[in-house]
């Protein structure tokens, strides 16, 4: 986003479907995120092609005192950003315990939340495999919970920009139970966002 706040527009989509159901912890909140998202329909298998478009998509919807960050990324850039980060080969996404401690521990390195100045600890709900303009893409819903409903959130998110000096990142926050959003837009340099709520 530009600093005075203005969104950027992002493309269409619907939702995708999960391979895990959302914990009930998550509640309605996490459903709302669901409704948010890019993109419609399962990869189908062997579908891989390459592609020149660096660029992931999140929605972040927040609703007193959680968060929920739902984020997309083509799924060849995410297993070559898990297997750097991890330091060893990853042959294959997967929805499984040691993959999922893989993501946690790259999304603690590369999204950083904070809710009126405090650090908030991701907790994963759910992740499933999913296609963006018939290419396969990986998306992951995370769970942020803050001790009192938030009133100043910042950001941080450099996700891929260690493999790619064009990536960007799109982020639509939501904020409950207006439905009031704004979309934001990250790049090298422009890595952080302060969000005021309620949105205005």
């Amino acid at each position: 986003m530009d600093r005075a706040g203005r969104g950027i527009p992002v493309g269409r989509g619907g939702d995708p479907i999960a391979k895990k159901p959302t914990p009930a912890a998550a509640g309605a909140l996490a459903s709302a995120v669901a409704l948010l998202l890019l993109g419609t329909g399962a990869a189908p298998a062997g579908s891989h092609r390459p592609h020149d478009l660096h660029i992931t998509y999140g929605n972040l919807a927040v609703e007193g005192a959680t968060a929920v960050y739902q984020i997309r990324v083509f799924r060849d850039d995410l297993v070559a950003a898990l297997a750097g980060h991890a330091g060893e080969s990853l042959l294959d996404m997967a929805a499984s315990p040691e993959v999922d401690a893989i993501f946690l521990d790259y999304m603690e390195a590369h999204v950083r939340i904070r809710a009126d100045g405090v650090l908030l600890e991701p907790a994963l709900l759910a992740s499933g495999e999913d296609e963006l303009d018939r290419e396969p893409v990986w998306w992951y819903r995370v769970q942020y919970r803050a001790d009192a409903p938030v009133r100043q959130l910042s950001m941080v998110n450099t996700v891929l920009f260690e493999l790619f000096d064009d990536q960007r990142n799109i982020l639509r926050v939501v904020h409950f139970p207006g439905e009031a959003r704004r979309t934001y837009y990250f790049a090298p340099g422009e890595d952080s966002i302060h969000v005021s709520f309620p949105l205005q």
